[in-house]
């Protein structure tokens, strides 16, 4: 009792107190300005106001500047080659054109197109796109202008007109990340090696101070705020249409965009995103993907910590795989690419203003363009990889790649392929391919196995996403979702197990297991048979080579009914299977792998039937009518390897710099390592990663996510048999120097397939 007195007497004590001290803090305040003239009142406001001024410049001059630090010193290209890939020798081909200008609805928080080529650097009246300082931030521009850029803006630079927004926004297409070059000096000229679909050199993504984002929002803070600069600005923007309520109107509007940037700057440094830098040539592209779709379009709780950087991949021959990502997560084009649209910053309506649901029909607006992404999908299946320039990098030692070729066969084909499908795999998967269309079966290793750095298939599974707010439920999921696996099981019934009876039975989207009927009591009297022929049946998704000639096996039984019955229930089982796992996603807890594909669903079945697309287009725009069917798997691909000599630095990260140190145990590659440069190294085949100066990303392989373990040829290996303990990355033997240089040569020529494999003109617009 005397506790709980003393305890209130000392809580009203303490509010007295309080009470006294703001009472002293208020007279104190009275009396201050009851002594302060108008002159000291103008003063003490000027000197404030100059003091920020003087804070806001000498920021600015530190954003400017401090590139010094971080950018590689420009080399400027006296001569841009144009290797052989199918799309012809200049710049101005209309293939390689419609690559790199064709735009796919994205946005750059909001930037038009006029504002950024108009944009001045914040120190001058030079234009921050002016082509030699977009150059030196690793970004590749042509040697001149183009109606398709009329700014000379970078490769992948381009607009499309937004109608929310009513302006031409500045897009950046796919090209801008999968175009490289390779630079190398020869009798004293410096040529620039153009690689298309290769990989780029620039870090686009990073909001570390000195590189291209933070100095682009210096420019436009020092254009916002400064009246001549912004007078200059609204002039070169608006041209005839200047007038003070033009450029009112442009003040406004390019505020708002400068906040967003530094929304988004604010968003990733409090936050923690992105502890890991990318540097150049990389991004965490799913977990940047998910942030962006998901964090900043719906909630704070979807944003993930990025750990796990990759290099832009190069991007030929895509349309022959069977999976693609690093770790062959999606199967159909279209999915693949707009799923890379909105990580890029297409705009999509998840909720309204106010952070509600939208009703059904609004929800999952975009601003993606599919048509155009189909263009550009059928423009990248005319180029094929890079044919080594022996006029610029030197001839090529045929011996010796005749020897590496021997080699290749021994220690790599294994892996890497290509294993080309049979007609009835590629009947199931795209059925549009024709004859000569390839589909090319990719193999996929466990990280146990390859022993590359693991955080980026970590991530993939295990970063979780709530897409509740869009007002989604578990229903809605399973509704949008599985249609799709009852028509791959249709595809099944039909060319796997050639019955009719099933197909017509799947034809129903609603179809459950109870509609499934058996004839006889085989099935039933069968358990442990039946059970070998479900288990083989159910690899349908990862393996369908093993399931061929399962068909064959079924014919051995007696009885067309017993056969029929076998097939009835591999089906029923396999749906059951599906209901199960379907009935398992929980709408406040899926995996980006699932919160993208359900997402990629309803916007593209969206706008097909918003469009009135008939069913034979959507087939055609989805590429070769491939089902959107994800799979989530702690792995990576195996991609061919033609042209591989020309898309430096190497592994999913990125970590080693030259095929030379990849062929060489851990223990003789480099832990750190300059890149930013983009001189060639024809000997190891890599980049150079000696520097000019101090300036570039040193990149340490020491962190978690940059590690440059795996795929190793080193002492100690155990040549493979099924069933071998995984080696953790050790996949070959030790290689002799010799024979690591005998393969280097080789790969320069190397091909996937000698066969003509040009895909059809496929084109869905007539459709």
């Amino acid at each position: 009792m005397i506790k709980k007195m003393l305890s209130h007497l000392f809580t009203k004590l303490k509010n007295v107190v309080i009470y006294v001290l703001t009472l002293r803090y208020i007279i104190d305040l009275y009396r201050w300005l009851k002594k302060v003239t108008v002159l000291k009142l103008i003063k003490g406001v000027a000197i404030t106001f100059a003091s920020l001024t003087l804070l806001s410049i000498v920021g600015l001059f530190a954003l400017v500047h401090y590139p010094a630090t971080q950018i590689p010193v420009y080399e400027k290209v006296d001569k841009t080659i144009y290797v052989n890939q199918g799309w012809g020798g200049t710049s101005q081909s209309v293939d390689r054109q419609r690559y790199y200008y064709t735009p796919q609805g994205t946005s750059l928080k909001g930037m038009e197109y006029d504002w950024f080529a108009q944009l001045e650097m914040p120190w001058g009246e030079k234009r921050f796109s002016d082509p030699d300082h977009l150059r030196a931030y690793g970004f590749i521009v042509d040697d001149r202008a183009s109606p398709n850029n009329p700014y000379q803006l970078p490769v992948g630079f381009t607009q499309h007109y937004d109608q929310d927004s009513n302006a031409q926004l500045l897009d950046i297409s796919c090209a801008a990340c999968h175009t490289g070059q390779l630079n190398f000096k020869k009798d004293g000229t410096r040529y620039g090696v153009r690689i298309d679909g290769g990989q780029a050199m620039h870090a686009f993504t990073t909001m570390k101070i000195g590189h291209f984002v933070p100095t682009m929002i210096a420019a436009m803070i020092s254009t916002y705020a400064n009246p001549f600069k912004f007078d200059r600005f609204a002039k070169n923007v608006l041209k005839n249409d200047y007038n003070s309520h033009s450029k009112s109107a442009l003040n406004h509007r390019f505020g708002h965009v400068i906040m967003n940037f530094l929304k988004q700057g604010y968003n990733d440094v409090n936050k923690g995103l992105y502890p890991l830098e990318e540097g150049f040539g990389r991004t965490d592209a799913l977990t940047r993907i998910g942030n962006t779709v998901f964090g900043d379009n719906l909630a704070d709780k979807n944003y993930h910590i990025a750990t796990g950087p990759v290099n832009y991949p190069p991007v030929w021959n895509i349309w022959k795989f069977d999976w693609v990502q690093y770790g062959a997560s999606v199967k159909q084009p279209m999915a693949r690419n707009m799923g890379e649209a909105l990580g890029v910053g297409a705009h999509i309506s998840f909720t309204d203003n106010y952070g509600r649901a939208l009703p059904k029909e609004q929800r999952f607006n975009s601003s993606v363009m599919p048509l155009q992404i189909h263009q550009i999908e059928s423009t990248l299946q005319k180029l094929t990889e890079p044919k080594w320039p022996e006029d610029i990098f030197g001839k090529i030692d045929h011996p010796k790649a005749d020897r590496g070729k021997a080699l290749f066969n021994k220690h790599c084909v294994g892996c890497h392929g290509p294993f080309v499908a049979s007609d009835m795999i590629k009947e199931i998967d795209a059925p549009l391919k024709s004859a000569k269309e390839p589909l090319w079966i990719l193999k996929t290793l466990s990280i146990e196995e390859i022993g590359t750095d693991p955080n980026a298939a970590y991530n993939f599974i295990n970063n979780r996403f709530d897409l509740s707010a869009t007002g989604l439920s578990d229903e809605d999921i399973v509704q949008t979702v599985r249609p799709i696996f009852i028509n791959q099981l249709k595809r099944l019934a039909g060319v796997l197990l050639k019955s009719e009876a099933l197909v017509s039975i799947l034809t129903n989207k609603n179809v459950t297991p109870e509609d499934f009927n058996y004839k006889t009591q085989w099935v039933e009297e069968h358990p442990e048979q039946i059970s070998q022929l479900t288990k083989k049946f159910s690899n349908w998704q990862s393996n369908y080579s093993s399931i061929e000639s399962l068909v064959d096996e079924i014919s051995q039984f007696d009885g067309v009914d017993v056969q029929l019955d076998i097939k009835t229930s591999m089906v029923k089982s396999q749906l059951t299977a599906i209901d199960v796992a379907l009935d398992q996603l929980n709408v406040n807890n899926l995996t980006v792998g699932e919160s993208l594909n359900i997402t990629g669903i309803i916007i593209r079945e969206k706008y097909y039937k918003d469009n009135k697309f008939s069913v034979e287009k959507q087939a055609c725009l989805d590429g070769y009518a491939a089902l959107d069917l994800p799979q989530q798997l702690m792995s990576y691909k195996a991609r061919p390897l033609a042209g591989v000599w020309a898309t430096p630095p190497f592994l999913h990260n990125g970590s080693v710099p030259s095929i030379y140190q990849l062929l060489s145990p851990v223990t003789e590659r480099d832990q750190s390592f300059i890149v930013g440069r983009r001189e060639f190294d024809t000997t190891n085949l890599g980049y150079e990663t000696t520097t000019l100066s101090n300036s570039g990303f040193k990149f340490n392989t020491l962190l978690s996510g940059n590690k440059n373990t795996g795929h190793e040829f080193r002492a100690g290996y155990v040549p493979y048999k099924k069933g071998n303990s995984p080696q953790y990355g050790v996949i070959g033997p030790e290689l002799a120097p010799k024979e690591r240089m005998e393969l280097i040569e080789y790969l320069k020529i190397h091909q996937d397939s000698t066969e003509n494999t040009a895909p059809t003109a496929q084109s869905c617009l007539g459709l």
